[in-house]
C-alpha cells in the first residue's frame, strides 16, 4: 500500500497474503438509506456473477471535513455504525478508506490507480452510484468510471438515484429531514426508524432524585438532533428494543448554569446501571414541544401524563402490528 492510501478492513474471514477477488462498491455510505442499499445489492448481483466477495469501500473522515471543513456535514451515524449496516445490507467486506487532503487532490486517473490497483485485493467489478465524484475538484465522474472498468475488462454499474415521493433520497436530505422533525421521511428514506447512537453519561442527577424518572444521558459523537420536544422511541441496547420516553434540549424548567442540548431516556419498566453503555436510541413519535414549568412538581406531573400517551402509543402500534401479520 502507497504511503497516501491507508485503509483499514472490517469482515471475516480477509486474508491479504491470497489477494481476495472482490466486487467493489464505493461511497461514502453515510447513514446507510435506501439509495445505498440499493447499490450494496446491486454489488451482491455482481459479485455473485464474477464469482467474487461483495465489498463496500467508504472514506473516513468525510471528504467534505477534508475539503471544507466549515462546512462539515453532521455525519448521521458513527464510523462503527455505518460498517454494521453496510455488512447488514449485504457488505462481507467493508474497507474503510483515510481520505486526506493530499489524496483529494490526485487526477481522477491517479486518485483511481492509488485506489483500486493495490496488492491486497484483485478487482472483478465497480458499483457506484451514478452521481459519484471523485479526484481533484470532483473532475472524476461515472463516465469515466466506466472506460476505466471497460479498458480493465471489469464489470460495472452506476446505480440511478433513488426518489420517493418526488424527492432524491440523499443523506444531505435525511439530515435536513431530522433537524425539521420530518421523522416519518427521514424514516422512510432510511428504510428504518432514525437512530441516534452513543454512550450513557453521568448527568445533574435530577431526574431521579426529583421527578422519580430515571434518565440516561447519551453522549454521541455523530447524529443530527431533531427539535427540541419529548419523543416515543425505542432504547436500543445490545439488539434488544426496549419502549422509551425521549427528551430533546435544554432542561429550562431547572435553569441549569451553561445548559446544553442533551438527549436523556427513560427506559419504560427497566431496572438496572446504563452508564457506560453504549445504546441507541430510535425517535418514533413527537409527543410535545419542551416548555419550562414552575417547578419540578408541575414538570413531574406532566411527565406522568406523557408516559401514559407513550404507553397508548405503543400499544396501539402493537395492535397495528398485530393486524398485519
Amino acid at each position: 500500500m502507497n504511503d497516501i492510501l491507508k485503509f483499514s478492513i472490517a469482515g471475516n474471514g480477509f486474508d491479504t497474503a491470497c489477494a481476495p477477488r472482490l466486487a467493489l462498491g464505493i461511497g461514502v455510505f453515510d447513514g446507510v438509506h435506501l439509495g445505498h442499499r440499493r447499490i450494496i445489492s446491486e454489488l451482491v448481483r455482481q459479485a455473485k456473477r464474477n464469482g467474487a466477495v461483495p465489498a463496500a469501500m467508504t472514506f473516513d473522515p468525510h471528504p467534505r471535513a477534508v475539503l471544507h471543513p466549515t462546512e462539515a456535514p453532521t455525519l448521521l451515524v458513527p464510523l462503527s455504525e455505518r460498517i454494521r449496516l453496510l455488512r447488514e445490507a449485504g457488505a462481507e467486506l467493508v474497507l474503510v478508506v483515510r481520505f486526506t487532503a493530499e489524496f483529494a487532490r490526485l487526477e481522477p486517473e491517479e486518485f483511481l490507480r492509488r485506489l483500486l490497483e493495490c496488492p491486497e485485493f484483485r478487482l472483478a467489478g465497480i458499483c457506484v452510484g451514478e452521481r459519484w465524484r471523485f479526484g481533484r475538484g470532483g473532475c472524476g465522474d461515472s463516465a469515466l468510471l466506466r472506460e476505466y472498468a471497460r479498458s480493465r475488462g471489469l464489470d460495472f454499474t452506476a446505480c440511478p438515484e433513488l426518489e420517493i415521493g418526488g424527492e432524491t433520497v440523499s443523506s444531505s436530505v435525511i439530515r435536513r429531514a431530522i433537524a425539521a422533525g420530518r421523522l416519518d421521511t427521514a424514516a422512510e428514506m432510511l428504510g428504518r426508524p432514525y437512530r441516534l447512537t452513543g454512550v450513557v453519561e453521568y448527568g445533574y442527577g435530577a431526574a431521579t432524585s426529583r421527578l422519580s424518572c430515571p434518565t440516561a444521558n447519551l453522549d454521541f459523537k455523530a447524529g443530527v438532533l431533531p427539535p427540541d420536544g419529548v419523543y416515543a422511541g425505542c432504547a436500543v441496547r445490545d439488539g434488544r428494543l426496549y419502549p422509551a420516553a425521549i427528551n430533546v434540549g435544554l432542561c429550562p424548567t431547572f435553569g441549569w448554569e451553561q445548559a446544553r442540548r442533551r438527549v436523556e431516556i427513560h427506559l419504560l419498566d427497566y431496572t438496572g446501571n446504563l452508564y457506560g453503555s453504549e445504546l441507541g436510541v430510535e425517535f418514533l413519535h413527537h409527543l410535545r414541544e419542551e416548555r419550562t414549568f414552575t417547578g419540578p412538581e408541575e414538570l413531574k406531573l406532566q411527565i406522568d401524563r406523557d408516559l401514559v400517551r407513550i404507553r397508548e402509543f405503543f400499544a396501539q402500534r402493537q395492535a397495528q402490528e398485530g393486524k398485519q401479520a
